[in-house]
């Protein structure tokens, strides 16, 4: 969903996201001149404020006309030097209870001229009001994880505890307790926080929706799960479906691959055998199938039923686990749907034993598409449940490959790896950026040669999640190393603002031979809104995370003149960017 504005030579467009808003604007060119950037105001619920800004005019390069105890690190004072702005109401206004609703956006460019900040005139201010809350389409929900454990929102709120677990030895904790801040933090701003609160903030979206179901179905008596599961460590989830294993209502799946049966280097044993021992202990061996596929039993799924009928299914990509959840960029996946549920628990009960995972691959549910169209409250999309056979993971890679190869508007992603799987759909998407006819943008976890932006060129932008500057250029203050992955997402995204814009999502890596080695399932969605929601994601990751790809050592301010150029230049990275989010 999106709306545009236009007032007085000023453009704004806000897409909807899940919980937030993209903010696109343009300026009219005969208004550029002394143009120094946004003022964007917030408005919802009788409450309003100025978006935050860390960056600040030089001291004594500009004259702000501040008073004394004004708040100078807002976009009041301090404008927003892009053409775009991704405002998140959480980190924005209230941490622990964001509001959701409508909410409205004034946007006025700035000017400085004889180097004194104008004031604000708001008769060049363009306003657009947009829906903020958690993203649902019909019989569709989406959650994304938050993820931004190197970043200044997190160390403000949470200051140098990068730790998520209290040892290495306890599968289930109390959310209650103390997690922090550490011993030796220094910034005094930071008030003690428990786990609860420090896992509400990292996990947001997809947090909330793996809780909601577990909840629900904890509640009523009626309510079963079927479960999926790579990684499982997390201390929520875990006593969850301990407790629905006592009352015979849940059945396992978990894998056994070495990463989850391997003692640690201290000897601890896996948190998945700690698992297993703990459903051996309840007495209830029989709901638990320990194994994998050729390589993995890699999928993320819950399905409930009622009176053990499939109603609802969660998906994506997303972990049960401390990481998944609190560390790892992931998305999840909600169909309140009977016809899509009992298409996964089809392939849960094609999956439940050890010999029914290695003849999976010649069933006809592994070789077949499993298409939903034209029903009412879902979106147009293709499931694809793996492992496949050669020829058919083959078919199924090239197919998406096409898809970026052939894109007419923009390619923008989020994977784990784009180097070493196998299959032309890594090869593709890794070349995405040397496509100047459209607008690419991209990021994966760990890489050693990273495309940045270029002033002058159209190529796209493809970064890193991991290997990131911590120490960084004043005014910002140094970041905590990210203690495992950051990007773990399998997404993308082609011509969301093209004909026909798609997402391919899911738990799947996205490489052609873990497509006959893995148990995984692969979405294809064909619906705009949700298009929209995933190409905003990428678009929040690669803009938080290029930055820390590069090599800065001096402090950084805002540009007091011409900053703005490279937007109105035709064969520039950004200008595309500007004119294909205000399309």
């Amino acid at each position: 969903m999106s709306r545009k504005s236009k007032a007085n030579g000023v453009t704004v467009k806000a897409y909807k996201g899940d919980a937030t808003t993209l903010l696109a604007f343009s300026l009219a060119e005969n208004l550029l001149q002394n143009f120094t950037g946004f003022s964007i105001r917030v408005e919802f619920n009788d409450k309003s404020y100025y978006v935050f800004n860390k960056l600040t005019y030089k001291s004594g390069a500009v004259n702000i006309n501040a008073s004394k105890n004004a708040d100078i690190t807002t976009s009041e004072f301090s404008p927003i030097q892009k053409f775009n702005w991704l405002h998140v109401p959480s980190t924005q206004y209230n941490i622990s209870n964001p509001y959701y609703g409508k909410y409205t956006y004034y946007i006025t460019p700035r000017y400085i001229v004889n180097s004194t900040l104008q004031p604000l005139n708001a008769s060049l201010t363009s306003s657009i009001k947009i829906d903020v809350s958690p993203f649902k389409k019909g019989k569709f929900k989406l959650g994304f994880t938050r993820s931004f454990i190197a970043s200044q929102a997190y160390i403000n709120t949470f200051g140098d505890n990068n730790k998520i677990r209290p040892n290495d030895t306890d599968l289930i904790f109390n959310l209650d307790a103390n997690s922090g801040p550490s011993s030796k933090e220094k910034n005094k701003a930071v008030k003690p926080y428990t786990y609860k609160q420090q896992f509400a903030w990292m996990g947001w979206q997809a947090r909330m929706r793996i809780y909601e179901m577990l909840d629900e179905t904890l509640k009523n008596k009626k309510l079963s799960l079927d479960v999926f599961a790579y990684d499982l460590n997390e201390p929520f989830v875990c006593d969850a479906l301990i407790k629905l294993a006592k009352e015979d209502r849940v059945r396992i799946i978990l894998d056994n691959a070495s990463l989850h049966t391997d003692k640690d280097s201290k000897g601890n044993p896996a948190f998945e055998d700690v698992f297993e021992q703990m459903i051996n202990d309840a007495g209830k061996a029989a709901l638990l199938v320990r194994g994998r596929f050729s390589r993995f039993s890699h999928s993320k799924v819950l399905i409930q039923k009622r009176n053990q009928k499939p109603v609802k299914v969660l998906t994506g990509s997303t972990n049960f686990s401390t990481n998944g959840l609190y560390i790892n960029a992931n998305h999840v996946l909600i169909f309140e749907d009977k016809t899509i549920a009992q298409f996964y628990e089809d392939v849960f009960n094609d999956s439940f034993g050890v010999d029914k995972m290695k003849a999976f691959h010649t069933l006809d549910i592994a070789t077949n598409k499993f298409d939903i169209s034209n029903k009412r409250g879902l979106p147009d999309m293709t499931i694809r449940v793996s492992p496949h056979p050669a020829s058919f993971a083959e078919e199924e890679i090239n197919y998406m490959a096409d898809a970026v190869k052939n894109a007419t508007s923009d390619v923008l992603f989020a994977v784990m790896n784009d180097t070493t799987g196998s299959g032309n759909l890594l090869k593709n998407i890794r070349a995405a950026h040397e496509n100047d006819n459209i607008f690419t943008y991209g990021i994966v976890d760990k890489s050693k040669d990273i495309t940045l932006y270029k002033p002058g060129s159209k190529n796209g932008v493809r970064v890193a999640g991991a290997g990131i500057a911590h120490q960084l250029p004043p005014p910002f203050k140094e970041e905590e190393n990210i203690p495992g992955v950051s990007i773990h997402h399998k997404f993308v995204v082609i011509d969301f603002k093209g004909k026909n814009p798609v997402v391919f999502c899911g738990s799947s890596n996205l490489a052609q031979l873990a497509e006959t080695q893995n148990g995984d399932n692969l979405l294809e969605i064909r619906d705009a809104d949700i298009v929209t929601a995933f190409a905003i994601e990428a678009i929040r990751l690669v803009d938080h995370f290029q930055f820390r790809n590069r090599i800065l050592k001096n402090a950084i301010y805002l540009y007091t003149t011409d900053w703005y150029k490279n937007y109105y230049d035709a064969n520039d990275l950004k200008c595309l960017e500007r004119e294909l989010l205000l399309k």
